[in-house]
C-alpha cells in the first residue's frame, strides 16, 4: 500500500521523536529523520543531491554570524568574572529584603544575561556563588536552588538572545528589533520573581531570612565594579536601537568589548582566552549543526505537505486568535517538557509562523517575544531541562525530585506573563516601534 505524501509526513514527525527518545544526538535525529524522508518521497539520488544545497543555503546565511559572534561574547564575559562582582552589588541592594539571597541571585543572573546571552552559563557562574551562601543562612533549597534555575531563563530573552537569532533567521524577522523587543519582558519577569521570592519568603512558606543591610553610600558604590556589564549592554543593545549596528555588526562589536573587559582584568592571560575561545568554538558549532540539520527536516516536512495541512486545519477551526493561541502556547509548553529549547524552536516555528502571523494577525515581533519565553520555560521543566541537570551537575547531592519542585513556582509565574504579553501587545512592540533606522524584516 503506498503511503500518502501527509502519512508520511505524521510517520517522520514520530520517527523523529522516537529517535530523540532513545538518545540520539539532537542534530543526528533531524538530520536522519529529514534524509529519510527525502530519500523515501523523491529517490536517493535527489536526496543526496539535495543535501549538500541544504546545507550550503543555511550556513552561508550571513546572519547566522552573529552566533558564534555572540557566544563568544558571553565566554569573555564568563571568563573574565564578572558573575561574583554582579552578585556582590545586587546584594548590597536587595540583601535586607525578605528572601535577600534569592532576590540578589535573580537580579545578578538578571545583569548576566545581558551581557552572556546563556541561560546554562548563569547557572553555572552563580550555583557556586549563591547556593551554599543562601543553604548556609537557612534558606529553603528549594528557594535557593529555584532563584538560580529559573533566574539564569532571563538570559534567553535579555538581549543578546540565541533564541531571537534563530527565530528571526527562520522567519525573517529583524534580529535587531527581536532584541529590543525583550528588553521589558526580561524586566517583568525579574519583578515577577520578585514579587514571588518576598510572597515565599515573607510568609514563611519557603523560608528566606533577611540579609546583610547596606548604607547608600555603599550600594552606589558596589556600581563601580559592575562597569563592564554596563558597558557593554550600552553599546550593543544602544547601537542596535540607534541602528548604528546590524545584530551582526553588534555582535562582533560585543565580542571585542568584552574581550577589551577580560584583559583589563586579568592582564594577556592565555589559558583563558583560549577557554574562551574553545567553549566558544564547541557551543557555536553545535548549535549550527542543529540548525543546519533541522533544515533538512523542515524541507522534507515542507515536501511531505504536513506544514501546509496543519496550518489549513487551524485557520479552519472555529475558534477565536486568542483560543488558538492559547493552544499553540500550550504545545510548545508540553513539547519543552520533553525537547530542549532550540530543537523544539527549529521544529515548531515553521509550522506556527504562517498561520499565528498570518490568518490570527499576530505581529512576528510579539509572536518571537511568546515563542522565546515558552521556550525559555523548557529549560527548567523535567525531564529534559537542561538548567536542571547544569545545577544538579555543580551540587550532585540536590534531589531531582527537589528540583522539580524548586521550579514549579517560577513556571507559573512564567505563564502568567506570557498571557499578559499577548493581553498587552505594547510591552513587546513599544521599544521596537520606537528604533531608528532599523528595518522590520532582515
Amino acid at each position: 500500500m503506498e503511503l500518502s505524501p501527509l502519512t508520511i509526513g505524521i510517520i517522520g514527525f514520530l520517527f523523529l521523536f522516537t529517535l530523540i527518545f532513545l538518545g540520539m544526538p539532537i542534530a543526528f535525529a533531524f538530520g536522519f529523520t529529514g534524509f529519510l524522508g527525502l530519500w523515501y518521497m523523491t529517490s536517493i539520488q535527489a536526496a543526496l543531491g539535495s543535501i549538500p544545497v541544504i546545507i550550503y543555503n543555511g550556513i552561508s546565511s550571513y546572519t547566522l554570524t552573529a552566533i558564534p559572534l555572540f557566544v563568544l561574547m558571553g565566554m569573555f564575559a564568563n571568563v573574565s568574572s564578572i558573575g561574583p562582582d554582579l552578585y556582590s552589588a545586587a546584594l548590597k541592594w536587595f540583601g535586607k529584603l525578605p528572601g535577600g539571597l534569592a532576590l540578589t541571585t535573580v537580579w545578578g543572573t538578571c545583569a548576566f544575561g545581558a551581557v552572556t546571552g546563556s541561560s546554562t552559563a548563569g547557572v553555572l557562574t552563580f550555583t557556586p556563588i549563591a547556593y551554599d551562601a543562601m543553604v548556609d543562612l537557612k534558606y529553603d533549597k528549594r528557594l535557593a536552588a529555584g532563584a538560580i534555575m529559573a533566574g539564569a531563563t532571563m538570559g534567553t530573552i535579555i538581549p543578546p538572545s540565541m533564541s531571537f537569532i534563530i527565530y528571526g533567521v527562520i522567519t525573517t524577522t529583524s534580529i535587531g528589533r527581536l532584541f529590543i523587543s525583550g528588553i521589558i519582558p526580561g524586566l517583568l519577569q525579574a519583578t515577577m520573581y520578585t514579587i514571588l521570592i518576598i510572597c515565599l519568603a515573607g510568609f514563611n512558606i519557603w523560608p528566606g531570612p533577611h540579609g546583610p543591610s547596606s548604607t547608600l553610600r555603599e550600594k552606589i558604590s558596589s556600581l563601580k565594579n559592575v562597569w563592564g556589564m554596563l558597558l557593554v549592554f550600552a553599546v550593543v543593545i544602544g547601537g542596535l536601537y540607534m541602528g548604528i549596528f546590524t545584530p551582526t555588526e553588534a555582535a562582533a562589536v560585543g565580542a571585542f568589548v568584552t574581550f577589551i573587559i577580560l584583559i583589563s582584568r586579568k592582564g594577556f592571560h592565555i589559558p583563558s582566552i583560549r577557554k574562551a575561545t574553545e567553549d566558544a568554538l564547541a557551543n557555536s558549532s553545535m548549535i549550527l549543526l542543529i540548525i543546519v540539520a533541522s533544515l533538512i527536516f523542515s524541507n522534507f516536512i515542507a515536501l511531505s505537505g504536513l506544514s501546509r495541512a496543519i496550518g489549513d486545519s487551524i485557520a479552519n477551526l472555529n475558534a477565536s486568535p486568542a483560543m488558538i493561541m492559547a493552544v499553540i502556547i500550550m504545545v510548545f509548553f508540553i513539547a519543552g517538557c520533553l525537547i530542549p529549547a532550540t530543537p523544539m524552536m527549529l521544529l515548531f516555528i515553521p509550522l506556527t509562523f504562517p498561520i499565528v502571523c498570518g490568518p490570527l494577525g499576530y505581529d512576528p515581533i510579539l509572536y518571537g517575544v511568546i515563542v522565546t519565553i515558552t521556550v525559555e520555560i523548557a529549560v527548567i521543566t523535567p525531564p529534559v531541562g537542561v538548567n536542571l541537570f547544569a545545577f544538579k551537575s555543580m551540587r550532585k547531592e540536590a534531589e531531582i525530585s527537589m528540583l522539580f519542585q524548586a521550579n514549579w513556582p517560577f513556571v507559573v509565574m512564567d505563564l502568567i506573563r506570557v498571557a499578559i504579553i499577548v493581553a498587552v501587545p505594547a510591552l513587546s512592540l513599544w521599544l521596537p516601534n520606537m528604533m531608528m533606522g532599523v528595518p522590520k524584516i532582515i
